[in-house]
């Protein structure tokens, strides 16, 4: 456990530095190294022994968050490239290096290096989205504040929760939650991260609204349901790593972080949170 708290502190600050920095290059080398040690751990999971599949999807994955900065700059060139035909060759390309090494490639493969090199990195990619949310949603009088306030509600609906439930649940936990996944977390310790996350939240945002937005009021209902619902989610996120590993007989999907294991093992959880407030601001252009 103390290990676990001292790397979990040096992760934090790294992230609060990394926030200060979020309009500078660093920021999209963090993103790719995270996307691209991210897709090398789920595909070193499934075994996968293809390396002209392998180089392909890491340089891939590493490619989205800067196809997000600076795609515009491709539309003037003279060939259309498109998010959608870019993907379209990318699996084409996939597929057709199966055939080189059929023998120690299954499509089981090929099918979770398009999840692990396009899926993940366009998730961790959505916290670009969220901090430019003054670009994307004019009409709401967004600015750069909006975007911090996201990027940092989306990091405690998911470790605020992540830690919440592993303390609550080390100290009282006594139901087990979904044994046959995850034998370690109870129920007790998903009911402590979701209080844990929905009151961080709350105060995050009453911070915000009082002191940095320094609006007459701010809407607490629906920031208190949403952190609910992500918190949620981030466990849901958390658990469907738990059933990845299980699957391919591995405790963590590396060793990257002592005491939390791998970036994928750190990350599983915020990955659906940011594709769910992704969405959420996307279908229903929610006001915050």
């Amino acid at each position: 456990m103390v290990k676990r708290i001292i790397f979990g502190l040096l992760l934090t600050a790294f992230g609060i530095t990394m926030l200060g920095l979020r309009y500078t290059f660093l920021v999209d080398i963090v993103i790719a190294a995270i996307c691209v040690v991210a897709t090398y751990e789920l595909n070193h999971a499934v075994k996968l022994k293809n390396k002209p599949i392998m180089v392909l999807s890491l340089l891939a994955s590493a490619s989205v968050p800067y196809y997000y900065e600076y795609g515009e700059y491709l539309n003037k060139l003279p060939l259309n490239l498109d998010a959608k035909y870019l993907v379209c060759l990318y699996i084409l390309v996939l597929c057709i290096f199966m055939l080189f090494e059929y023998e120690n490639t299954k499509f089981s493969h090929v099918a979770t290096v398009v999840l692990s090199s396009l899926g993940i990195p366009f998730a961790v990619t959505s916290l670009l989205y969220l901090r430019d949310i003054d670009i994307h949603f004019p009409q709401h009088n967004y600015n750069e504040n909006h975007g911090l306030f996201l990027m940092l509600f989306a990091m405690f609906c998911a470790w605020i929760t992540d830690s919440a439930a592993y303390f609550v649940g080390s100290f009282l936990g006594k139901h087990k939650l979904c044994p046959k996944i995850s034998p370690k977390k109870t129920v007790e310790g998903a009911i402590g991260g979701v209080l844990g996350c929905v009151i961080a939240s709350v105060i995050l945002y009453a911070v915000f609204v009082n002191f940095v937005f320094k609006a007459e009021s701010g809407n607490y209902i629906a920031v208190a349901l949403m952190s609910a619902i992500l918190s949620v989610v981030g466990m849901c996120g958390d658990l469907t790593a738990s059933v990845i590993k299980r699957n391919f007989g591995i405790k963590d999907f590396g060793k990257l972080i002592p005491g939390h294991g791998g970036m994928l093992d750190r990350f599983d959880s915020i990955i659906f949170v940011l594709v769910a407030l992704y969405a959420v601001f996307n279908i229903f252009g929610v006001v915050i």
